[in-house]
């Protein structure tokens, strides 16, 4: 889209509606408004390793996903594919100790205020 220099209504948004506004890594849905705010185009091979900043080489994803995957490092022999089966890995075991610290140290916090409701 011209006039526009932001991934969610510039560059990026071809990409998103190829991938119909869903995360690639975790699945967020940003169809809604605002959830929409939260995607972001990722390279799939980081142009710092030799990634193409070419359609085939992008994906959507969350912010929450590309923070998490943005400092690996990838065999440049592994396919896109693969490398987004890694990236998803990292993503699912990252969610998995969050998940972990909230239920111990955020959860307990609020828990009286949830058993009223």
């Amino acid at each position: 889209m011209k006039g526009y220099g932001d991934s969610l209504r510039g560059y990026g948004h071809a990409t998103h509606v190829k991938y119909n506004f869903k995360c690639q890594y975790c699945g967020y849905d940003g169809r809604a408004f605002p959830n929409w705010f939260q995607l972001t185009v990722d390279h799939i091979l980081p142009k710092g390793h030799g990634g193409a900043n070419e359609d085939a080489n992008k994906i959507t994803v969350c912010h929450a996903c590309n923070s998490i995957t943005s400092r690996m490092e990838f065999d440049l022999r592994l396919t896109p594919d693969e490398i987004i089966e890694l990236k998803r890995a990292r993503v699912k075991d990252r969610q998995s100790e969050y998940f972990e610290f909230w239920r111990e140290h955020v959860s307990p916090l609020y828990l009286k205020e949830w058993e009223v409701l």
